[in-house]
């Protein structure tokens, strides 16, 4: 979006009277013309700002569209990193490939892809994303912690145990995190991470935490293949629910998260994640490649891995597909 129609928008909000802002008062406050600001004014309303006038040409806000856009992602936000940039889309092919050309090009950290539909969206395992428009948040962050490359794992489960902490504190619901990337909500899957990083042994040059959250979804938007395992915040909640709202949290959750791991490490959420974890004390099979391991999941170290108890000992796992096992 044009920056200057942001910066109308912003003006538009922060009226302290209730009449609103005339054109010409915008005019002068943003040093344009009329002319400008009506076509500033058109923009909105195109994008779906309902625009209601009072006397003398005044105008406020009285609607405001439900679109990933930065004028509303950004309304009332106070993060410091999340949201440093923004890069919105209404179709995309994938938010992480627009933020991995972004990072490779030195983005600074915090700045974020967002769009209101993916057309390849990208899930973990080569796995396609359902990202169609106005259902949910389809999100790449840009990360540049200060970090080995064995510690970029645990960026996967920070953004997993900032989205429960959301849903829990903003929705009042009880979620299940499934090691290393998933969040389900009695039992179908809302949350998911697809992690991406450039680095060497000792320095992490970038991650790219790219975030899918089914928001508005009734079971029959999902592919019938996703119907039984898929599920949204609405349709647990049995309501409607903002998604811009529920962004914005999610963003000062992370945020904070985030800002304590690059402090302190992992290790002060491990208990956090453990307490929501849905595969610790359970038999479990790990996927990798053309392989799989079978054991009881026991531990997540400081580094994020999965520790599997197994009959000829303990192994560390970094990465994977993970299924509970038949008891």
């Amino acid at each position: 979006m044009d920056p200057l129609v942001n910066e109308i928008v912003l003006l538009l909000r922060t009226r302290k009277t209730a009449s609103g802002w005339t054109p010409t008062e915008l005019a002068a406050a943003l040093g344009i013309s009329r002319a400008r600001v009506h076509r500033g004014l058109d923009e909105l309303r195109a994008l779906g700002y309902e625009l209601t006038a009072g006397r003398n040409e005044s105008l406020r806000i009285t609607r405001s569209p439900d679109r990933m856009i930065d004028t509303e992602i950004l309304a009332g936000l106070k993060t410091r990193i999340m949201a440093r940039q923004l890069h919105c889309y209404n179709r995309i092919g994938s938010t992480n490939a627009r933020a991995l050309e972004l990072a490779e090009a030195r983005a600074p950290e915090g700045t974020i892809v967002v769009a209101e539909e993916q057309t390849s969206g990208r899930g973990r395992l080569g796995r396609v994303w359902h990202s169609p428009p106005g259902l949910g948040i389809w999100a790449s962050f840009i990360l540049r912690p200060q970090l080995p490359l064995q510690k970029a794992a645990a960026v996967s489960l920070l953004a997993a145990l900032a989205f429960a902490q959301t849903v829990e504190d903003d929705l009042g619901l009880k979620v299940d995190l499934k090691w290393p990337n998933d969040g389900l909500i009695a039992g179908r899957k809302v949350f998911g991470v697809l992690t991406e990083v450039s680095a060497e042994v000792d320095r992490v040059y970038y991650v790219i935490c790219g975030t899918g959250i089914n928001v508005a979804h009734r079971l029959e938007d999902f592919p019938p293949a996703l119907r039984q395992t898929a599920g949204s915040l609405a349709h647990a909640c049995g309501r409607p629910l903002d998604r811009l709202a529920f962004f914005r949290s999610f963003l000062t959750h992370f945020e904070a998260v985030y800002r304590r791991f690059r402090r302190d490490g992992l290790t002060p959420f491990l208990a956090d994640y453990r307490d929501r974890s849905l595969l610790l004390g359970r038999e479990v099979t790990i996927h990798y490649g053309q392989k799989s391991i079978q054991g009881q999941a026991v531990a997540i170290d400081d580094h994020g891995a999965l520790i599997l108890r197994t009959t000829t000992g303990d192994i560390t796992v970094v990465a994977g597909e993970a299924t509970l096992r038949e008891q």
